[in-house]
């Protein structure tokens, strides 16, 4: 009799294990896969069930000071260099080192997709704010970029004060006050900005911040200069509020930044953003372009080309190259077909932003 439970509570103990490491985690992808598959329901998905999550998260990694997103990527490193090691002096077999691989893989991509994953999946912005995609119109886009100027010409602030804590203070009050608007479940749990251990890295490829979806955390590069970490800070932020577009997080950014009563943060808000309508204008019309910059402030000139010569300095071309190629896969990968254009595309969100909320 006793050998018999001893039988039955071992293959409970198998079964347990078994939906554990691959069926619960296999379940998941599945569930993943469905939602890439029906915008539906990854809407549904990240509109009731993302922010409970990213307040489950965030209120853990809130209370420590270093990156969780840090430590995992090196545990998963380390282990992974010395389960290697456990091979080559028979601790373990392959087939069971294998099966371990499997699940632990299995684990952390369902991981990614349940926690924060998803919402490459969910409608795009024009869809879920109901706005149509903006015709061709440049009599009204020169008149936009000619408002966005005198708007930074009017914030530009010299030799700003820079407080990360009131920064942080004043993007989070600009994202309670047009949570409504924006559609985002403000608080969605808790932001602190991160320093990662790869800033390094992040700083000889160009990357000012990323976002941590693991443990819902946002990473900012102390590299960058004061007057575009309010920028930043606020895209980073956008993408812990459930938006995955980095052009739909550019525009949260900037009617953010722009809209705050913070001098700094206006500034950066402006800033950016002219910096991307005026890309846009060359791409259209170079005369235009030139045209257009030389109504700019002779000292937000200088500031446009402090930020390119501080960059240049320590920007690596080969690394930049290779995490433009890896990141543009990762984002077409997860659905995102322009890839890393996506960036350039925020011009055109602001004029269905504009044009839709903002009227002139």
């Amino acid at each position: 009799m006793r050998r018999l439970c001893r039988l039955y509570k071992t293959e409970n103990s198998k079964i347990f294990s078994a939906i554990f490491k691959f069926i619960l985690p296999c379940a998941m992808l599945l569930f993943a896969f469905l939602c890439s598959r029906l915008p539906g329901m990854a809407e549904a998905y990240i509109s009731h069930c993302y922010p409970a999550i990213a307040n489950v998260l965030s209120s853990v990694s809130y209370r420590v000071p270093f990156s969780l997103f840090d430590v995992l990527i090196i545990t998963a490193f380390v282990a992974f260099i010395v389960s290697i090691v456990l091979i080559f002096m028979r601790k373990i077999t392959f087939v069971r080192w294998l099966k371990v691989l499997f699940s632990t893989v299995l684990w952390i991509v369902s991981w990614f997709y349940m926690a924060w994953g998803i919402t490459y999946f969910r409608p795009g912005f024009h869809e879920r704010f109901g706005i149509e995609p903006p015709v061709e119109d440049t009599v009204y886009f020169d008149a936009l970029v000619l408002r966005y100027i005198d708007s930074l010409n009017k914030s530009y602030v010299a030799e700003p004060h820079f407080d990360v804590d009131e920064i942080d203070s004043a993007i989070e009050a600009s994202y309670q006050m047009y949570a409504k608007q924006l559609r985002i479940p403000y608080p969605c749990g808790k932001r602190r900005p991160k320093h990662s251990v790869t800033e390094w890295l992040m700083t000889r490829t160009g990357v000012t911040g990323f976002f941590g979806p693991f443990f819902n955390e946002e990473h900012l590069n102390d590299y960058q200069l004061p007057v575009s970490y309010p920028f930043t800070s606020a895209h980073e932020k956008a993408h812990q509020f459930g938006i995955a577009s980095e052009s739909e997080c550019n525009l949260y950014a900037s009617i953010i930044c722009s809209s705050s009563k913070h001098s700094l943060t206006r500034y950066s808000g402006y800033l950016k953003t002219v910096g991307y309508l005026l890309n846009n204008l060359y791409k259209i019309s170079p005369e235009k372009h030139n045209e257009f910059v030389r109504k700019l402030d002779s000292r937000i000139v200088d500031d446009y080309r402090k930020i390119n010569s501080h960059w240049q300095k320590a920007l690596n071309p080969t690394l930049s190259s290779i995490q433009d190629k890896v990141y543009d896969s990762y984002l077409k990968t997860n659905k995102q077909q322009s890839g890393i254009l996506s960036y350039s595309e925020m011009t055109i969100l602001l004029i269905a932003w504009e044009k839709t909320f903002a009227p002139s």
